[in-house]
Order: C-alpha cells, then sequence, then structure tokens
C-alpha cells in the first residue's frame, strides 16, 4: 500500500512539474511597438511634448523640458513643428512605415530621422530611440485642440 501511494505521489509530482514548467511566462525585455494609422495622428489638433524618459526613467516634464515643441501632423504627409518658446515652425514630411510602428521624418534641413511607435491613442503618443548616448529615449506628447 505504501508502494502504490508513494508510486503515484511522485508520477503526480512528475506530471505537475512538467505541466507547470511548460507554462513559464517569456520573458522578452524588448518593448513590443504599436501600431499607429494616418488618422489617429493627423486628426488631432497638434501634439505637444510633455515628458521625456531616458531608460524609464523620467528625465524631464512639462515645461523643464528644454526646446519643447508641439508637432502638427496632416494627412498629406506634411507636418509642422512649433517651438512653444519662440513660435518658431520648422516644416517637414512624415510616414509610418514597418506596419505603421515606425515614425519616419524628413524635417526642414532634409535629414531623415525614425522612431519607433511605443503608443498611440486618442490623447496620448509615445515613441522612442536611441540617443547619441546610446539610451533608450522616450518622448510622450499630449493631443491639443
Amino acid at each position: 500500500m505504501f508502494t502504490f501511494r508513494l508510486r503515484n505521489w511522485l508520477a503526480l509530482s512528475v506530471f505537475a512539474a512538467s505541466a507547470l514548467g511548460s507554462c513559464s511566462k517569456k520573458d522578452d525585455s524588448k518593448p513590443v511597438a504599436a501600431s499607429a494609422t494616418t488618422q489617429q495622428l493627423a486628426t488631432n489638433g497638434s501634439w505637444r511634448l510633455d515628458e521625456i524618459t531616458q531608460n524609464s526613467q523620467v528625465s524631464s516634464s512639462g515645461a523643464g523640458i528644454k526646446d519643447r515643441y508641439s508637432l502638427k501632423f496632416r494627412s498629406d504627409g506634411t507636418y509642422t513643428q512649433n517651438l512653444l518658446a519662440d513660435n518658431t515652425t520648422y516644416n517637414g514630411t512624415w510616414m509610418l512605415m514597418s506596419n505603421n510602428t515606425v515614425l519616419h521624418f524628413v524635417d526642414h534641413k532634409g535629414a531623415n530621422s525614425e522612431y519607433t511607435i511605443s503608443s498611440v491613442s486618442g490623447n496620448s503618443l509615445r515613441y522612442r530611440f536611441t540617443n547619441k548616448s546610446n539610451q533608450t529615449e522616450e518622448l510622450g506628447f499630449s493631443a491639443q485642440p
């Protein structure tokens, strides 16, 4: 009787360990890119830069952001960047790439920049890139009327 219980307990333990081990959660430390649509970016009035994070830590926010600006996307693929300190404006072009997960800019000087979209909604836009210090930097924008 004792041998039968021990054998059943061992079999049950092996089964439970293998079942629980196969259900382990995959640890993927890379953030998944969000998908945006032209309509989501262009239908809002403009997007104001409200937060900058580096390596997941807020480094600047609100009026403390040096060279704070807003972006106005248009459905024709153009955008306007407005520097909030002095109301200077710059024009450029934009498009979505890589299944709408990458935001590509060509600025007023002809320089190309690409950003991975972290999230986008009716009131928030976040995108990230690797900065010159090889750190992940994320810019957070809020929709403005």
